[in-house]
Parts: C-alpha cells; structure tokens; sequence
C-alpha cells in the first residue's frame, strides 16, 4: 500500500518546534554563484509517501517526476530520509525515493524483542520496491546505506540498473574466531537493552550541538538531520530513532561471503570515497573489497563521511559524469 502524506505539516503542527526551528521550510533556497557547474538545482518540494510492506509502516520523501530514473537512497545508520535534501535538488532527472530504513526517522520500529540486522533491511528495501512497483531500478546509498544497496545489488543483480555508493561498500566483516565474543557481548547488550533511555534535550540546538560532535559534518547538514530525526515530548526533544539500533549485531559475515555478494554485482558501480587525513579500519576494509566488484568506477572528492550532504554539488557533477559515461556506451 502508498500512501502520499504531508509530513511538513506534521513537522510544523507543533508551535514549538516552528519556534525552536524557524528555518525548517517547505521550500528550498537555491544556492547562489553556481555559474559554470555542470549540475543546477531545482526547486522543488518533495512528497512525502508512506508504504505499508509486509510488517512495516515504512515513510519516505520523493523528489522528481514519476517517468524519471526510478531510484531508491538508502541513509546510513542512524540518520533519516532527510540526508539526501541537500543532493536531490541536483538530481532532477531521479525519481528519488529516499526512505527512512526501519527504525529511522518516522518509519515505524522493528516490534518490541526484535533485533535490527542489515540483511533485514535488505529484505524492506526489496519490499519497498514491490510496492512502488518497480521492476527495474537503482540504488543510492551512503554509509550502512551503501551497505544494504551493495548486497541487495548482488542478490538480484537482474533488477538493478546503476548501483550509485557514498562512502561505504558491503559491510563490517569479522573473523571466525571472533564471533563467540562478539555474540557474548551483543547478548550482554540486549539482555541489558531496558536500561538504555533515550537522551531529553531542553532545545533543538542543544540536540544539534551534541549531533554536531559525534563527527565532521558542518553544522547546515546537521540541522537538516535533526529537523528529521527528533520528536517533541514533555519537556523538550528525544530521537525518533529507535534505541536498539545501537545494540551490537548478534552476528556478521566473515569477509569471503561478503565478498560473494560483491562478485554477483552486475550493475555499472559508482563509489564515490570522501577524502581526509582520517583512516579508520572501516575504510581499510572498504579498500580491500574494492577489486571484488566488477564495472566499478572509483571517484574521491575531497570531504567528510557525510560529503553529499556538505558538499552536494560536487557529488551530483560525479554521479551525472558517471550516468552519461554509462549511457553514451549502453
């Protein structure tokens, strides 16, 4: 089932958060001195739909005209749909669906005693699909999102047309030796998962303040995450995001199979890397299964984890690059 919802009513019902958040609109502000870039924004309002899968009441916010490019953007781990605002302005020939993953933004929480793993979220994306009746499609994701887009390529390889990436490639991976460890701890942490409360913040912008310093990523990015990704509740603001995402995974897949999933990928890849003086194992281990994917081409533009939300025009002039390549020799 879609439905088609306004969710920018929803968000500026509450006097509170219009006065806490007075910049949050329903329209965009078109950037100025774009003169000689190869992509120009539009302005456009995007709608937002709810889709009902098998289990789930999923929300999403869509941009573009229904004959575009259908393409489905996947947010990394605990964001929301509102990471590619930014982006999709650029991308006018999409038609983005870019959804709250389970658990995220106003998409509803995996019920009570379930756990959250990305094979899951492999499964609500196919099924998002189905719904949007789309037998043929691609996929953008950033993150854990490109994550998900990655093993959902190679598991129907024959319905994905472009396989577009934003720092991220398969998934964390672990050793054989590793798992009994990891699986004691993830216990631990479930078992223990009543004690987690979720933070209260007395105003958006101490909510913004503490988002802000969890990593790099300018402060306009933030705001548009935040904007998304807390709810009014007495006394001030929380997440919207469902606390168990933060409980370790119970298992993970050993680097061959993850391999596996990357070799079945017959899709033209795009992964777009973010470039910085950070090293961290997860880049290690992006760079390490770069040569399973066939077709890939490897663009690094200069940036932090969250480039397409700072710097999206650069990202957008990639992806367009890579789209026409592609389609020049189709």
């Amino acid at each position: 089932m879609l439905k088609i919802l306004n969710i920018g009513c929803m968000l500026n019902s509450q006097d509170l958060f219009k006065k806490q958040f007075p910049q949050f609109t329903a329209k965009w502000v078109i950037m100025t001195n774009m003169k000689n870039r190869l992509t120009q924004p539009t302005l456009e309002v995007p709608e937002e739909l709810e889709i009902q899968t098998s289990t789930l009441r999923l929300v999403a916010k869509c941009w573009g005209k229904p004959d575009g490019l259908p393409v489905l953007a996947l947010h990394g781990w605990l964001d929301n749909a509102a990471t590619f605002d930014h982006l999709a302005p650029f991308l006018p020939e999409f038609r983005l669906v870019s959804l709250d993953l389970p658990g995220h933004g106003f998409s509803d929480h995996r019920p009570s005693g379930t756990s959250y793993h990305f094979t899951d979220m492999v499964v609500d994306v196919l099924e998002v699909a189905e719904v949007l009746k789309w037998d043929h499609f691609s996929l953008l994701g950033h993150s854990m999102g490109a994550g998900i887009a990655s093993y959902l390529a190679g598991t129907i390889p024959e319905k994905i047309k472009y396989l577009m990436l934003i720092d991220g490639l398969g998934s964390i991976v672990q050793a054989p030796e590793e798992m009994p460890e990891n699986l004691r701890e993830a216990t631990s942490q479930w078992l223990r998962r009543s004690d987690k409360k979720l933070p209260l913040y007395p105003n958006m912008e101490t909510a913004i303040k503490v988002r802000h310093n969890t990593g790099s990523i300018a402060v306009s990015s933030v705001r548009t995450l935040v904007a998304r990704g807390l709810r009014i509740v007495d006394g001030g603001f929380t997440w919207r995001s469902d606390p168990s995402l933060k409980i370790r995974s119970r298992h993970y897949l050993v680097k061959e199979q993850a391999c596996a999933f990357l070799q079945k990928i017959s899709a033209p890849v795009l992964l777009i890397e973010a470039k910085n003086e950070k090293k961290d194992q997860w880049n290690e281990l992006m760079q390490e299964l770069i040569p399973h994917v066939k077709n890939l081409r490897h663009r690094i533009i200069t940036g932090d984890h969250h480039l397409h939300l700072d710097n999206p025009e650069s990202v957008a002039d990639v992806i367009h690059e890579f789209l026409n390549d592609f389609s020049e020799n189709s």
